[in-house]
């Protein structure tokens, strides 16, 4: 695949290191944006986090293999010892899970095979898998239990849905030549992003509406929350599936109808979701850019540049990883606040009043509040 990453995550990475901290929990209070945050845990980390993600009460960590942390206290449920670089990330290094109510879907790849995993967030034991010879792209568990999968097939790049014990169950696109076929999920929605951006049903596949890409573009990384569907806009530029993405697109998900679009200006964006924080639409430029986009309109409320290492939304605030912290902005604004004391902070995960963040040696939780 052609697929571009910023080189600071890499070199941020590669010089995690393991350190010591002892658990422990308090208060510290932000100066601004009103509220404390409280350190729930710290631990020490002895591999640095390839990636995190906060699925219910437990928070899954990716490292030489897989653990799965109460999130309230840290307490180590279960541990998969999969071995480095086992568990894979889907596209340009998006988090290699999904988790929702009781089960997660992850992806492994090895000698040239790859496979989708099914296990329960509980215990971490593994309740199916399916392998996969060609390409396993995006893959995620919706609320309705089903497990969708973009892969190749023998028509053609498609998705792939599959019931909980592994059966194939419905196909709600077409397979097709081109299209990354990214993949969203809220309650009883399905966002599939390709030529066309498509609202499925999760549960039967029927699909609801479908808006086409214009000017040879295509859409891609895919956000939803209540009435606006958020993507980026693509266009390949060779025949491994490179492409640049050139703006941001929001649709009515009630209408199928595109709201609004951004042209990103001197240059392209981030190969990720773009973050929803807030009334906020944040676009995130190649160079570390951020600008922030009035979820209504489209209109540009503020630009910042901040090159975090990673980022995450949590209510009205964007949270990100740099050097001397976890910043937080006021997505309407951008003005900066809050600082968590977390330096060289590396990777994030947010949900619900909780932030996870891995920061050198250490992997700490928040309540946000």
């Amino acid at each position: 695949m052609g697929e571009r990453r910023l080189s600071r995550r890499a070199l941020l990475l590669g010089g995690a290191g393991a350190g010591a901290l002892a658990v422990g929990g308090g208060a510290w209070y932000a100066s601004r944006l009103g509220g404390p945050a409280e350190l729930l845990w710290r631990h020490a980390l002895t591999t640095p986090a390839d990636a995190l993600d906060l699925a219910g009460d437990t928070l899954l960590v990716a490292g030489r293999g897989l653990t799965g942390y109460a999130a309230a206290d840290g307490a180590v449920r279960w541990r998969q010892d999969a071995g480095r670089n086992v568990i894979s990330p889907g596209r340009s290094g998006t988090a290699p899970f999904t988790g929702d109510r009781d089960a997660f879907a992850f992806r492994t790849e090895s000698d040239g095979v790859a496979t989708i995993r099914v296990a329960g967030l509980g215990d971490g034991r593994e309740r199916w898998r399916r392998p996969f010879e060609g390409y396993l792209g995006s893959t995620l568990i919706t609320a309705a239990g089903t497990v969708v999968a973009s892969a190749d097939a023998s028509g053609g790049r498609g998705v792939g849905c599959y019931d909980a014990t592994g059966l194939r169950w419905w196909t709600p696109v077409p397979a097709a030549d081109e299209g990354p076929y990214d993949l969203a999920a809220d309650g009883a929605t399905l966002l599939v992003a390709a030529r066309e951006l498509a609202a499925c049903d999760p549960a039967d596949g029927t699909r609801r509406w479908s808006v086409a890409g214009e000017d040879g573009r295509v859409f891609g990384r895919p956000v939803l929350r209540g009435g606006v569907a958020v993507a980026l806009g693509m266009r390949y530029i060779d025949d491994d599936f490179g492409y640049r993405n050139l703006g941001v697109y929001a649709v009515d998900t009630a209408a199928g109808a595109v709201r609004w679009s951004y042209e990103a200006p001197g240059g392209f964006l981030l190969d990720g979701p773009p973050p929803l924080a807030g009334g906020t639409v944040v676009a995130v430029h190649e160079s570390g850019l951020l600008t922030g986009l009035d979820l209504g309109s489209g209109r540009e409320r503020w630009s910042s540049d901040r090159q975090p290492t990673d980022l995450a939304a949590l209510g009205a605030r964007l949270w990100l990883a740099l050097p001397e912290g976890v910043v937080a902005l006021d997505a309407a604004t951008g003005e900066a606040g809050a600082v968590l004391p977390e330096r060289n902070a590396y990777r994030l995960a947010a949900a619900g009043d909780r932030l996870a963040v891995a920061a050198d040696g250490t992997l700490s939780m928040y309540r946000i509040r």
